[in-house]
């Protein structure tokens, strides 16, 4: 795991060695092992901070040029099959120079082009210059565990694994991206390519880009989760052993190190089974991390007598630490800078700590247990909603757009019965007859982008190979995963040089999960049915079994401490973009629903943090 980021000045012009210094030090939380500015020529340069966990010898150290010297490379990541990459490529004659991954990127680029992402399992974002050609290849992984974000302006073409790296530059001034701030309000974070800032793009999950010397971009979707189809043919016990045999790959290659990997434990079915699987065949005990809150509160009384239990179960040490009101207040200043894009969940927060414990214990890498529940049907309101959509049927052969009832209950129901989207995906913050109310002028048609998720619905159930259970996991693999989930996971354990790996997440898990058929993976009256019946061969009934609660932060009783605070943020937000119905928003910042109020003053610190830079 590092830091990568690149300038290249079209018009020739000198660049600035302060400036790529300061891009440098803004990413060396991400690689703090070795960091190094490459100036290909005068006017392009390549950055690098280092986190060594594959082939630690300074060989490895990037940028990294093939032995012509005609292409080079920064990568953050990992590939895991790497060694079966370079022994076709050995195979072909390559000689190589190093043990690690990065070198086997480049030749196989070399050797295959963009085709050298087919063959790639791993998590990623990478940049290679052509010294002949004068262009740039950009590639995001399948699902955007790895971020990358770049701009084009004028003469500058810069990139980064961080837009607060882009944004400190200096290069690229700040231009608020109100469609962007809308649809973060819906989805807690920006769909597609935007950013909340105008200026500054982001490679989608599943992409690669190409920019040439006339400073033409190219983008090309080499992965999509919807491309793939049901598979009636299998059967559940095709099913489950095919999971069984995956997932065990799956964290085997996770296991793929030169340091010492650990696990983040809450004592449920997910992160239990991906520990048991990662103390099979092992010499050494497996370090394992949990957060609990000195304060417990409604909603949520903690997991760490479930994560002893676990760790006692699966054979695992378990390293428990507890985060107070102090803590949360020691962060809150800097939590829009450290989340980076706009992401509004909270959860960022305790994964912080997580981060910082797992380093103080010794560990750079952590394996986790995101997206099993998007792929397994892990939500109680997945099954509700599945539940309803089997008596409501809509009244209306075209989708509705008048706004009508504001409770999210209310909402579903009018979706369905008006044949509008009524799954916008799992993470949601208000919707849209809320949004619409508190936008001064309403959902104008100048804002787009809060659309996306509705276009996407609408091109899905045109083919008659649709499923309702499926486009769950699908929109969510699209939006909620890789923008929310997975970047929370990236900016905030990597603000302490923690990679974060996610075994549920490798692309052929992914790929056979949407071929299985509804009827195998889904139970309306259960969830993770399928999951359940892999994980029974492996851990307690009392693991798998137990009540999911969740992973959450007691945002809504920090506000309480100290309302002022948060509440001073959104209203100095709204003075300076004169964005939201004054009258209304009074209505939210005086209401009892502190998860929107978090959602707000999260807008509003990020906005803000930015403008004053």
């Amino acid at each position: 795991m590092c830091g990568i980021a690149g300038i290249v000045n079209f018009d020739q012009s000198k660049i600035n060695p302060e400036l790529a210094n300061g891009i440098k030090k803004s990413l060396e939380h991400r690689g703090p092992d070795f960091s190094k500015v490459d100036y290909i020529n005068e006017n392009v340069a390549l950055i690098h901070t280092r986190l060594s966990i594959i082939d630690l010898d300074q060989r490895s150290n990037q940028p990294m040029y093939s032995k012509d010297n005609r292409f080079s490379i920064v990568f953050n990541g990992e590939i895991y099959n790497f060694r079966e990459i370079r022994k076709t490529l050995e195979e072909k004659g390559v000689r190589f120079f190093t043990d690690g991954d990065t070198e086997v990127l480049l030749e196989g680029f070399v050797h295959y082009g963009s085709k050298i992402l087919d063959l790639l399992r791993g998590q990623f974002a990478f940049a290679i210059y052509d010294s002949l050609e004068g262009s740039f290849f950009l590639a995001r992984d399948r699902v955007g565990i790895k971020p990358l974000y770049f701009s084009l302006l004028d003469e500058v073409f810069i990139f980064s694994s961080e837009l607060k790296a882009i944004e400190k530059s200096g290069i690229i001034p700040f231009s608020a991206d109100y469609d962007s701030y809308i649809s973060y309000l819906r989805h807690l974070s920006v769909p597609s390519s935007s950013t909340g800032n105008k200026n500054i793009s982001k490679l989608e999950p599943g992409q690669y880009l190409v920019i040439n010397k006339e400073k033409s971009i190219l983008k090309n979707k080499y992965w999509d989760p919807f491309s793939f189809e049901v598979d009636h043919s299998i059967t559940e016990n095709e099913a489950i052993l095919k999971i069984e045999e995956l997932l065990f790959e799956s964290v085997k290659y996770r296991k793929v190190s030169d340091v010492e990997v650990g696990l983040f434990l809450s004592g449920g079915l997910d992160s239990s089974l991906i520990g048991k699987i990662m103390s099979k065949n092992t010499n050494s005990d497996v370090k394992s991390f949990n957060i609990d809150y000195q304060e417990h509160f409604q909603g949520y009384e903690g997991e760490v007598d479930e994560a002893r239990f676990a760790a006692s179960h699966i054979g695992v040490n378990l390293i428990e630490d507890k985060i107070q009101y102090s803590d949360f207040k020691e962060i809150i200043d800097n939590y829009s800078f450290y989340q980076d894009d706009l992401v509004g969940d909270e959860v960022g927060i305790p994964l912080y700590f997580l981060g910082k414990s797992a380093k103080d214990n010794g560990i750079k890498v952590v394996q986790v247990g995101e997206g099993a529940d998007e792929l397994f049907y892990g939500y109680d309101h997945w099954i509700r909603y599945m539940k309803l959509n089997n008596l409501l049927r809509p009244i209306t052969k075209s989708r509705s757009s008048s706004f009508n009832f504001k409770s999210h209950r209310g909402n579903m129901l009018s979706n369905i019965l008006l044949n509008r989207t009524s799954f916008a995906g799992g993470a949601l913050g208000f919707n849209l007859p809320e949004i619409n109310n508190l936008l001064v002028e309403g959902i104008t048609s100048e804002y787009e982008l809060i659309h996306f998720v509705d276009n996407k619905w609408d091109d899905y159930f045109s083919n008659k190979n649709s499923y309702l259970s499926k486009w769950m996991t699908l929109i969510d693999l699209q939006i909620r995963l890789p923008e929310l989930l997975l970047m929370r996971m990236d900016k905030l354990v990597m603000q302490s040089s923690i990679e974060a790996r996610v075994p549920f997440l490798d692309h052929k898990l992914i790929e056979f999960v949407l071929s299985v058929p509804e009827s195998i993976i889904f139970d309306k009256n259960n969830t993770k049915p399928l999951l359940k019946k892999v994980a029974s061969k492996h851990i307690s009934e009392e693991i798998f079994n137990r009540k999911k609660q969740g992973f959450r932060a007691p945002v809504g009783e920090w506000i309480k401490k100290d309302e002022n605070y948060f509440y001073q943020a959104i209203k100095e937000f709204n003075s300076t973009t004169g964005l939201f119905d004054q009258k209304y928003l009074n209505k939210v910042i005086s209401g009892q629903d502190f998860q929107k109020k978090w959602y707000l003053a999260n807008l509003a610190k990020w906005h803000m943090s930015r403008r004053s830079s």
